[in-house]
């Protein structure tokens, strides 16, 4: 599958009605690792301008292995005293009831590990309008999957860098978010 111009121009303009919203917000999360049992340990959110609006480290209920520190840097030190997600789980609705459209670079992966952390300590994760900063940068991108259909989903710092984005994501939740507002906003720029 290449890309067409129609579909470019879907993203783009995606991207614009987006940037141009008051009731987006660009989200990221860490978390102890991939699978159905793990949580979050870091959640950030920022909206359309860049101001922070959740910032922080996430208690989970179990030690955070090795090979998601490896990746994060997150250790059990860092979350001993932080607030359990029962306990910031009211500053994320207050969030979703003012900002609806949630992006994310990997969306499926952070709405999952969202909604199992609330389930985990029986939340009900609340609704709200998520949209993929990935898959949207796969489109613009182009390239053709490897699996053959769609096309080839990129690294959020495959993408800053093909953008030329100057801010590097560094898998803390606030930076990454950073960089999917980048990404978006590179994307919309090129209209």
């Amino acid at each position: 599958m290449r890309v067409t111009r129609a579909a470019r121009t879907e993203v783009i303009e995606w991207a614009l009605e987006m940037i141009r919203r008051p009731d987006v917000v660009y989200l990221d999360t860490e978390t102890t690792g991939l699978g159905d049992r793990d949580e979050l340990v870091d959640i950030a959110a920022i909206d359309n301008s860049g101001r922070v609006l959740l910032n922080t480290l996430i208690k989970p209920r179990q030690p955070i292995p090795r090979d998601a520190t490896a990746i994060h840097g997150i250790t059990d030190e860092m979350v001993r005293t932080a607030p359990s997600w029962a306990d910031v789980f009211p500053r994320y609705l207050d969030l979703l009831a003012s900002y609806r459209h949630v992006i994310v670079y990997n969306a499926d992966f952070d709405r999952r590990l969202i909604q199992q952390t609330c389930i985990a300590v029986t939340l009900s994760p609340p609704r709200a309008t998520w949209h993929c900063a990935m898959k949207q940068y796969a489109a613009f991108a182009g390239l053709p999957s490897q699996y053959g259909h769609g096309f080839r989903w990129h690294q959020l710092g495959q993408a800053v860098s093909q953008l030329g984005v100057t801010l590097i994501p560094d898998h803390s939740a606030l930076a990454d978010a950073r960089a999917c507002r980048e990404v978006v906003r590179a994307m919309a720029a090129t209209l």
